[in-house]
């Protein structure tokens, strides 16, 4: 998703890992959804007849008899404990607790966690795609690095509605639109959705016993639940997404840069620049650029610059952040 928004910006993010810290709403989107985790959670603990669980943000707690607005609260005060740069007021508080039973009681609670047979809560997936052009080789700071291909990612929720029948649960708090283009997600979009297809296709790996997958994405503020029946034959179909997006990847050598809006009000690598960084910051000093004449470049013209220098394998080199490797995977709801 972020590639098909601004290539550059994938490059900055993922491959280098330059990556910004989230606006207040996503946040706010994580805090609902760590509320619909920790209820499902305690289901499941309910299920193999257990009186509570460990949870690594509320702690020890209860199977039944809680609180919703008071786990609210405490999950709130803990993400709002961890972003102090958000100016958190007591709206925000309102507007997770509202979207939280907004969620939970459509159309009779259809999907409230405590009213659902619980297969996993955030199940991680973690798989690699052991086909020929799943194949990569490079080579990085003088030595060689290969393998295949593999995706990695957490789900919301997973259920079972029937014998056999597993049911993908996908919460949104945000609007229901791609970002890339500005338009809004309709049924059909959604059909070609990749996000929803690699979900799919994790899942039918996660759970080979599942006789059929479906998947619902839950926009709570933006046209509630849309449910997608995929058949296991659909996998070959995401499998070829996922080579021509691996393939345009693999192939690029300057990433395009989509100028845009965006620039300065979504992407971190438009609004900030490499002080206070382990990379030196490089001066304006050339006409016809974002950056004012004489100010210093942000992250994303300062790497663009280089990158029409040096090339991409030496800025990949010389701008990858301390720590990061293109391998690591952040789970939802981290606050590393």
């Amino acid at each position: 998703n972020c590639h098909n928004m601004c290539p550059q910006q994938y490059f900055c993010e993922y491959v280098l890992g330059w990556r910004g810290s989230s606006g207040i709403k996503a946040d706010k989107g994580t805090i609902v959804h760590k509320v619909l985790e920790v209820m499902a959670l305690a289901k499941k603990a309910e299920q193999d007849n257990l009186k509570s669980f460990e949870d690594d943000v509320v702690g020890n707690f209860p199977c039944d008899g809680y609180d919703i607005d008071k786990l609210t609260e405490e999950i709130y005060k803990y993400y709002s404990d961890a972003s102090p740069q958000h100016n958190w007021s007591d709206k925000d508080l309102r507007d997770c607790k509202k979207w939280a039973w907004k969620a939970l009681e459509f159309n009779d609670g259809m999907f409230d966690p405590r009213k659902r047979k619980i297969v996993d809560a955030e199940p991680h997936f973690d798989f690699v795609i052991d086909e020929p052009w799943a194949d990569y080789k490079y080579t990085l700071n003088g030595e060689s690095v290969c393998g295949k291909l593999a995706m990695k990612g957490t789900i919301d929720l997973i259920t079972e509605v029937d014998d056999g029948v597993y049911e993908i649960i996908d919460w949104k708090t945000g609007r229901r639109l791609d970002w890339a283009t500005g338009q809004e997600k309709t049924f059909a979009k959604l059909l070609k959705d990749p996000q929803l297809r690699i979900y799919h296709y994790a899942a039918s790996k996660l759970y080979p016993e599942a006789k059929q997958i479906i998947v619902t994405i839950y926009f709570i503020n933006d046209g509630g639940p849309f449910t997608i029946c995929f058949p296991r034959s659909e996998i070959e179909k995401t499998k070829i997404m996922v080579k021509e997006k691996f393939d345009q990847i693999k192939s690029t050598r300057i990433p395009r840069l989509k100028r845009s809006w965006k620039c300065t009000k979504l992407c971190s690598q438009g609004k900030t620049t490499f002080e206070d960084t382990s990379i030196h910051p490089m001066v304006e000093t050339r006409h016809g650029q974002v950056t004012a004449y004489g100010e210093y470049m942000t992250k994303c013209e300062q790497i663009r610059y280089e990158i029409e220098r040096k090339g991409l394998q030496q800025v990949t080199e010389e701008y990858t952040a301390p720590g990061h490797n293109v391998a690591k995977y952040k789970a939802p709801g981290s606050i590393e």
